[in-house]
């Protein structure tokens, strides 16, 4: 395999790694190296609608395969073209010149299981085998997906849902990728999966291997991303009821003030930025929070990330979404989602904002602060006692969620950003957020009235914390910033 000798070297909080920015790989070298390649998009789920269009629009030939039905029917009215550039999965498939095709498999999970059987009777001989995610390939004891030994295999793992993906794209800006090559068949392999990272519209590629991306991702999406903060939003508000808050009230201090002001100011200065603006007597109530949040949920994630190296969480997920009924289900559990007494209020309270003041200075606000980065701490330490690169462990945790992800929470609520998510992602966070939940409520309940932690201790755990001086970089390397680091 041809090693990587394309990038920038960049210091992640004193780690050096060589990153592959839009000036070290332009878009029209990309174009220069995948001229002539057809991109078979398989699936028009949750990535498939972004990374095609972002493709199409990059002046990539590309065609879509999806059954018919109702997702079929989307394609067509997002412009693609039965008969022309949309067909049914098999016909697809027998699109383009062997050797000069890469195909996109980008079905959910379970869906690229099922699908297999069909998808390597097609494959030619130095076409390229395409994933946005570790989980079929690493996992192919449960998922059978075994490529052909002549076929290029390759990631990139954009750090956000598909919907980010394509609105990060249309502003101009692009979103963080992990990329991996897992065969070198035809010793093009790097070089075509560099481009096709800036192809699908990455802002910039940060190196893994398949098994580390699928090991923090897994853990990221049950973990920070998804499932523990929405435990913890579960968490405080029934503390914040418990003290006689009403239901608005209790929104507001929690998922509120974690979207509209938490989360934005870590994804604008990091952490250490926030601690910074905090007056001493709500950094005291930040230390409570973080401290209590951090202890709480440390085994929780311990235990989590065992489980998804150890197979058992994959297991779950294809169990669980192979059932003929599993849509229902889902759909079910995000409509008790929605439903709640917090999913109803936090509607209410997004309708007539603005209710929050944009700074963080009651008691509750700073204790979430404190919990919110504290469980932050917890999952980034943990992927990197595992051995992740700090680039990894950061978009994992701060980046993938502050620009992504809770965004979409801000817009339109917690259902939502899980109703736009994978299957696997959807799964995995809701069978982990009530363990969250339970770890972070006696945590929560013993703050109030709790001893204090000191200034100084809470000040120098984050300012001097490797993690924020990786999120100062990964800010730099953003598409807007870029050239500031370069």
């Amino acid at each position: 395999m041809a090693s990587l000798e394309i990038g920038t070297e960049f210091d992640f909080g004193g780690v050096k790694e060589r990153i592959v920015t839009r000036d070290d790989f332009s878009i029209d070298r990309a174009r220069q190296v995948l001229a002539g390649e057809k991109f078979i998009v398989i699936g028009y789920g949750v990535q498939g609608p972004a990374q095609s269009l972002n493709l199409f629009d990059n002046g990539f030939d590309v065609i879509v395969g999806q059954r018919r039905g109702p997702t079929f029917d989307k394609a067509v009215a997002e412009g693609w073209v039965p008969g022309k550039n949309l067909f049914p999965i098999e016909e697809a498939l027998t699109q383009g010149e062997a050797g000069k095709r890469q195909i996109q498999y980008l079905l959910s999970d379970a869906g690229q299981k099922e699908m297999w059987p069909l998808i390597r009777r097609y494959l030619h001989p130095g076409d390229m085998l395409y994933f946005s995610h570790g989980f079929s390939f690493v996992y192919r004891d449960q998922t059978g997906i075994i490529p052909n030994p002549n076929n290029d295999v390759d990631m990139v793992a954009p750090k956000g849902a598909g919907r980010s993906v394509r609105v990060h794209y249309v502003e101009g800006r692009g979103i963080n990728s992990s990329f991996a090559v897992g065969q070198d068949y035809t010793g093009r392999a790097m070089e075509r999966t560099l481009a096709t990272g800036m192809a699908i519209g990455s802002g910039f590629l940060f190196p893994t291997t398949f098994e580390n991306e699928v090991h923090s991702d897994l853990t990221g999406e049950r973990g920070v991303l998804l499932g523990a903060v929405w435990g913890l939003i579960q968490a405080g508000f029934g503390d914040l009821k418990r003290q006689n808050y009403s239901p608005t009230d209790a929104v507001v201090h929690t998922s509120e003030i974690i979207t509209q002001t938490i989360s934005r100011i870590i994804g604008e200065k990091g952490a250490d930025g926030l601690v910074e603006d905090l007056s001493s007597e709500a950094l005291q109530h930040f230390g409570n929070g973080f401290i209590a949040a951090y202890e709480a949920v440390e085994p929780t994630f311990k235990e989590l990330y065992e489980r998804v190296k150890g197979g058992v969480e994959t297991a779950r997920v294809l169990e669980a979404n192979s059932k003929p009924d599993y849509r229902d289900t889902l759909n079910d559990e995000l409509r008790q989602m929605r439903e709640s007494e917090i999913g109803v209020t936090a509607a209410s309270v997004r309708e007539r904002r603005p209710l929050v003041s944009g700074r963080i200075e009651s008691v509750p606000d700073a204790i979430m602060a404190g919990a919110l980065v504290g469980i932050m701490h917890a999952q980034y330490d943990l992927f990197r006692a595992k051995g992740h690169l700090p680039s990894e462990a950061f978009n994992e945790t701060v980046e993938e969620a502050t620009q992504s992800l809770y965004p979409m929470i801000d817009e339109r609520g917690m259902d939502w950003m899980y109703a736009n998510c994978s299957t696997t992602a959807q799964r995995g966070a809701l069978d982990w957020n009530g363990r969250f939940k339970e770890a972070l409520e006696p945590a929560l309940r013993t703050i109030y009235g709790g001893k204090y932690q000191p200034v100084e201790r809470v000040r120098d755990i984050i300012i001097g914390s490797e993690m924020w001086r990786v999120g100062e970089t990964v800010r730099q390397l953003r598409p807007e910033n870029q050239r500031l680091a370069a």
